[in-house]
């Protein structure tokens, strides 16, 4: 099925490569591979990308001169939209939720500084009131100084914003196609629910019932994204007259990898990092997508995945989040 997108802004180095993890796999008995989307750009590194494509296309086309976007203060999604921004001359305003007044520069944050972003710090009971009203007050504080503010939810997890990895998917289904694989599992990291919701959404465009799809929240619980997904659907069949029929049982959101909570990290996740960067030179963050590698790995001993058919890892980028990190590793 040909699937027509909307207009986007290339932003993102792309295609990312699909590489074999050979070590992981002969160790393991199953064919690892790992969906390259850390190096979509340096600057723009990650998953978010993909989405901002099509978001700040839409920014563009409604005559806005400023992107607002919110998260926490390590947010790879808004170091990635202020990335876009500077390069695209727009202005860039992020919200960001943290219980310090005056955050260090460090990891995401010093890069949304150098891309020179203006912020709004917000304590997190105080976030969470206004995101429940798109952050209505600082949208109006910008119109008053003549701005023409643009807002993008969390992660970019809109139905806009879905596309990015509806066509994520079909790019790396030609790329396993070149290599005679057909059937795959994609994994992935489930944290604002808008790259499952937009591979979920591509499977059933693109016509892909030999596909499956797994997203390991990083927060929250699978009830909570199998909503989020259910809403998403819905909000992108009724924004593009599409009708998409995707439901539970067309993919699989895994539990138990959270730890003590979201970007908190524990021992095994830890452990988990250090393996990959020894083993196959694979950067993984803490917050993202050491814990969705570290449920993928696990799962897979379990007996969760057919070893016969191979797993595609999709990494979402955060390495800048290894930084604010760094003492919980020993070495």
């Amino acid at each position: 099925m040909t699937v027509y997108y909307p207009k986007r802004i290339m932003l993102a180095h792309t295609p990312t490569p699909i590489m074999k993890l050979k070590k992981l796999s002969a160790e393991l008995g199953a064919e690892l591979y790992v969906k390259r989307d850390d190096i979509t750009g340096l600057e723009l590194s990650g998953n978010k990308v993909r989405k901002l494509e099509f978001l700040i296309a839409e920014a563009v086309d409604v005559g806005a001169d400023t992107v607002v976007t919110c998260g926490g203060v390590q947010s790879n999604h808004c170091r990635a939209t202020a990335a876009a921004c500077a390069r695209l001359g727009l202005k860039c305003h992020l919200i960001l939720r943290t219980e310090t007044p005056a955050p260090p520069y460090d990891g995401n944050l010093l890069m949304d500084y150098l891309f020179n972003a203006d912020f709004t710090y917000m304590p997190r009971p105080e976030y969470k009131k206004n995101e429940e009203i798109g952050f209505e007050s600082v949208l109006e504080g910008i119109r008053a100084k003549g701005g023409k503010p643009f807002y993008i939810p969390v992660g970019g997890s809109v139905a806009m914003g879905c596309w990015g990895y509806t066509r994520g998917l079909e790019e790396a289904l030609m790329q396993l196609s070149e290599r005679g694989i057909r059937r795959a599992h994609f994994v992935s990291a489930l944290g604002s629910g808008g790259t499952h919701a937009g591979l979920v959404m591509g499977r059933y465009l693109l016509e892909r019932p030999d596909v499956s799809i797994t997203g390991f929240n990083v927060c929250d619980d699978p009830e909570y994204f199998y909503q989020k997904t259910d809403r998403l659907i819905e909000e992108f069949s009724e924004k593009f007259k599409v009708e998409i029929h995707a439901s539970r049982d067309s993919h699989s959101i895994i539990d138990g990898y959270v730890g003590p909570g979201y970007a908190l990290p524990y021992p095994e996740l830890i452990e988990t990092i250090k393996m990959a960067a020894r083993v196959e030179a694979l950067i993984l963050d803490p917050v993202y997508t050491g814990k969705a590698f570290h449920g993928m790995i696990t799962e897979l001993q379990k007996g969760r995945f057919p070893k016969e058919d191979p797993i595609v890892f999709i990494h979402t980028g955060g390495a800048f989040g290894l930084f604010p990190q760094k003492a919980e590793f020993v070495f």
